[in-house]
């Protein structure tokens, strides 16, 4: 299960932030295209990536990886 836990909690991060997904990717210096991919499991953000996603969401990277529950 830890393996679908980024993509579970970064999707559900998404829902729950005021932020639109084009001004996250925009923070994290990506394109929009890479949160759907990130979304749907079909990428993997960088580590530098991340931590930018981390800071746009108000989230830990242990949560978003599933290694804590917050």
């Amino acid at each position: 299960m830890k393996e679908f836990a980024f993509q579970e909690r970064f999707s559900k991060e998404l829902e729950i932030t005021k932020l639109s997904q084009r001004e996250i990717a925009r923070q994290c210096g990506i394109d929009p295209s890479c949160i759907t991919q990130y979304k749907r499991g079909k990428n993997f953000p960088t580590i530098k990536i991340l931590f930018k996603l981390c800071e746009a969401l108000d989230v830990s990277s242990d949560y978003l990886l599933g290694l804590t529950d917050r």
